[in-house]
């Protein structure tokens, strides 16, 4: 862990009727010296959002070599990468070649943006999913990040509600592509 990381304890709760995952856990998540509480988050919306049973958080920003959230089998194999933010486009196409299943999750004020310079070599990796994470709600919510907080995500009928001890939004989930 880098030097001036925090590590913060996590209370998940999932009610995802949408994909009928009613889960509990307790998480405990590291906050590295460059990374921002929205980036935090965007990584546990998306650890929600993708949730089964062996689903864990990589090493941090500095190992590239690891995903930000991901499923690898016993042999290492790695079953789903699951990134976030704006990465680069080329190292996604790599990826892809490597995983099983690629999820993307923008976020930020240019997300959109983004996306419509790079769709075009994006649409060749068309198991790819990629969406687009609600940057003002994100931004709300990380207000209130601390060491030990509790976070609730509810989606039902596509509908989707994060909630940060008790603080609720309705969270807009905007697919790129892929459902």
């Amino acid at each position: 862990m880098a030097q001036g990381s925090r590590v913060l304890k996590v209370k998940l709760e999932i009610s995802d009727s949408d994909r009928n995952c009613y889960e509990n856990l307790e998480l405990s998540m590291v906050l590295h010296p460059s990374e921002t509480p929205e980036r935090l988050l965007a990584r546990l919306i998306a650890y929600a959002l993708e949730y089964q049973p062996g689903l864990v958080f990589g090493r941090g920003l500095s190992n590239t070599e690891d995903a930000p959230v991901w499923l690898r089998d016993l042999d290492e194999r790695v079953l789903h990468w699951v990134d976030i933010g704006q990465p680069d486009t080329e190292r996604l196409a790599k990826l892809y070649r490597r995983c099983e299943q690629l999820s993307l999750y923008c976020y930020g004020p240019n997300a959109a943006r983004w996306w419509q310079q790079h769709q075009k070599s994006l649409e060749k990796l068309p198991k790819m999913r990629a969406f687009q994470l609600d940057y003002p709600a994100l931004q709300r919510l990380s207000e209130n990040l601390h060491s030990g907080f509790s976070f609730q995500l509810i989606r039902s009928d596509g509908h989707l509600y994060l909630l940060l001890d008790g603080e609720q939004v309705e969270f807009e989930l905007f697919a790129f592509q892929g459902e």
